[in-house]
């Protein structure tokens, strides 16, 4: 029997997370309504958040790009930048927007497949995307499954959104730009490889709190 036929035949409700639940979550000390539309804001999402903030200057242009339930945007924006944060999902976009009003923070919220719909230059972008491989969804974390596939599905090598987005960054990007990745912690050596090919520099890969590599930064030149 397949992978994914065994992944189809459980349970939707069968050991639903903790988080979807309770309807709440905490993301960087600072609370956040969660839903089936969106991802659940998770710890090492928050090696990203931090590596990005230090890099920024108050007042930075920041666009969250595939912003789910809007935690990166709303910790950018209670740290006094600009933000814009965009997804496909119009439901994500709803948590996403109920999350900024419970935090207090303006953000502008955009509905776009990628870049498709984004105005405007930007100081950094800031990406946790889709970065599980198609067949292994499910494999390593069971809560996956209970969560929204489009956000996690990153193709057959989960790859496709960093070369999407690296190969369109630099039109959003002021020269010395920041993009910065969660990512997979075995795609270290693929993803620098994609963001060297587009020719970003200052390629930097940052280890979570086990150790593992989970975020690239890089400039644009």
């Amino acid at each position: 029997m397949s992978t994914n036929l065994i992944r189809d035949m459980q349970p939707k409700n069968k050991n639903l997370p903790i988080q979807y639940k309770a309807g709440v979550t905490y993301f960087c000390e600072t609370p956040f309504f969660v839903n089936k539309h969106v991802l659940i804001p998770r710890f090492d999402t928050e090696v990203l958040v931090e590596a990005t903030i230090l890099k920024l200057k108050n007042g930075a242009r920041v666009l969250d790009m595939c912003t789910g339930s809007g935690c990166i945007a709303v910790i950018h924006a209670k740290h006094g930048f600009n933000v814009t944060a965009a997804d496909i999902s119009h439901k994500a976009l709803k948590v996403a927007r109920k999350n900024a009003l419970l935090n207090d923070v303006n953000i502008h919220f955009v509905r776009s497949d990628l870049f498709n719909a984004i105005e405007g230059v930007f100081d950094a972008i800031v990406c946790n995307p889709p970065y599980v491989k198609t067949n292994e969804i499910g494999l390593q974390d069971a809560s996956t499954l209970h969560e929204p596939r489009i956000a996690l599905d990153g193709g057959t090598d989960g790859l496709d959104f960093y070369r999407r987005i690296a190969s369109s960054a630099h039109r959003y990007l002021h020269d010395g730009g920041l993009l910065a990745f969660e990512i997979g912690y075995s795609q270290a050596d693929e993803v620098q490889n994609i963001l060297r090919e587009k020719v970003f520099c200052d390629i930097n890969v940052i280890k979570d709190h086990l150790g593992h590599n989970r975020v690239i930064t890089c400039t644009k030149n």
